[in-house]
């Protein structure tokens, strides 16, 4: 069983030297799996996901949202692979069976954006 859930935050950032600073909507989708919930079924409680997500977010610049992904030290270059990783290492901590981050940015049918899967993931891709 694998459960997901989606948020939107809205942020400004720049990977020099290709381009200057300007914002997007990103979208991020995090994808959970492992053992599942006797009752529920479920493999997270995505009401507790929610309430962590709120977290993340913040408000109004003091988290994700609305805030300059330039000047948080722990993404460092605030390209969307960055910002991606970023998001996994605060998700996994909380919840350990994540199993992907996806963040992408852009209009449907014309977006772009990136797949995390952990560490482990391109470990074991690297060695096949």
């Amino acid at each position: 069983m694998k459960t997901y859930c989606e948020f939107t935050f809205e942020a400004a950032h720049s990977v020099a030297p290709y381009s200057g600073l300007h914002g997007h909507t990103f979208i991020v989708k995090l994808t959970f799996g492992g053992a599942v919930d006797e009752v529920y079924g479920w493999p997270v409680n995505l009401y507790d996901v929610e309430n962590y997500i709120k977290e993340i977010k913040g408000e109004h610049g003091s988290g994700l949202d609305h805030g300059n992904l330039d000047l948080n030290p722990e993404i460092g270059i605030a390209s969307l692979e960055n910002v991606t990783t970023y998001i996994w290492r605060l998700v996994k901590a909380r919840f350990p069976n994540l199993e992907e981050v996806e963040l992408k940015r852009g209009m449907p049918g014309s977006s772009e954006g990136c797949i995390y899967r952990g560490e482990a993931a391109i470990s074991s891709s690297l060695a096949a």
